[in-house]
């Protein structure tokens, strides 16, 4: 489930759909300004609405009424303000001593009093409180909902918060390493220019976690094929026929079909039927006449990226030395 770069690019694609989060977040920047200081009253009026816009349900008082969740915010804004990473840090550059932290201000926020009911008090509760250190710091602490939390971590306490934090930040740091780039341009190339890798993984997890959603597959291609054979050892690649062949000296290994949707490849011819029979939606047996050879096909938009490399590999080895196959681990 961990997302790479296209999987990233498909799920902003795909919550491009959902606006509310992008209105209601508009509004609370519009009512505290480049951050938020829960010190401020206005400010904690205006986390009150966002968070009701975010499905948190959290009663208004009415005129009279304590404002029980007034109260607690600024109380622990008082005790836990100092132990909130910087603003502009980044979620791949948080360290391990500001996860422990996060766990101890999790816990304390998530059971900060919110409301008063019938039966007791309500506290903000999980959810709750990772919208809002979402909100106090966007660019370095992802939200979770209920969903995400429990299918990712079983739990929603602090223990599974620093969890959430230690898996999210893995990623961050490996999409930017795939990415070569620094936060800010990889946002610009996702199309989310001036929001955050933490925000964008969040939106991945909502999708994924939450509503099941699953990235489109990329169709394989025989670009793919000439992508993975043309660097393996002693490979030749001809065109005999209309039809594209990868070799190793009068050995061909692979073939792809004139309409370049199928491709042919050495395999054991006795393991063959078993090797269609397991998901015949891929491969299929050659021609009768190639029924005698160590041969069969697939149909490529069938593959995945890492089925068809190892296909490919594995029929590459049958006609290469020992010594040679070996060379390529």
């Amino acid at each position: 489930m961990e997302p790479d770069l296209a999987s990233l690019r498909a799920a902003v694609a795909e919550f491009g759909g959902f606006d509310q989060p992008e209105r209601s977040w508009a509004v609370l920047t519009a009512a505290t300004g480049s951050s938020i200081d829960l010190g401020v009253p206005a400010h904690r009026d205006a986390v009150h609405v966002w968070l009701n816009a975010w499905g948190c349900r959290i009663r208004t008082p009415r005129p009279g009424e304590p404002r029980v969740l007034d109260t607690g915010l600024e109380a622990w804004w008082a005790e836990w303000r100092d132990g909130l990473p910087d603003p502009a840090a980044r979620l791949a550059r948080l360290t391990d001593e500001e996860v422990e932290r996060l766990g101890e201000c999790f816990a304390a926020l998530s059971a900060t009093a919110a409301a008063r009911h019938g039966r007791g008090t309500r506290t903000l509760g999980p959810t709750a409180a990772s919208k809002l250190l979402f909100a106090l710091r966007p660019n370095s602490l992802p939200p979770w909902d209920n969903l995400i939390a429990q299918r990712l971590h079983g739990a929603r306490d602090g223990v599974a918060y620093r969890a959430h934090l230690r898996v999210t930040r893995g990623w961050a740091v490996r999409l930017l390493a795939e990415a070569g780039v620094p936060e800010p341009e990889l946002l610009d190339a996702l199309g989310r220019p001036g929001r955050s890798l933490a925000k964008v993984i969040d939106e991945y997890c909502y999708l994924v976690f939450t509503r099941g959603w699953t990235a489109p597959r990329a169709r394989v291609t025989a670009d793919d094929v000439r992508r993975i054979a043309s660097v393996l050892p002693r490979t030749e690649e001809r065109v005999v026929r209309d039809q594209v062949r990868f070799r190793v000296g009068r050995l061909v290994y692979l073939a792809l079909s004139p309409d370049e949707e199928t491709m042919g490849f050495a395999f054991p011819k006795e393991e063959r039927e078993a090797l269609i029979a397991s998901a015949p939606h891929r491969f299929h047996a050659p021609t009768r006449s190639d029924m005698r050879f160590n041969w069969v096909c697939a149909t490529l938009s069938e593959l995945t990226v890492d089925e068809l490399e190892e296909l490919v590999v594995d029929a590459w080895r049958m006609c290469v030395p020992e010594s040679v196959a070996r060379s390529l681990s």
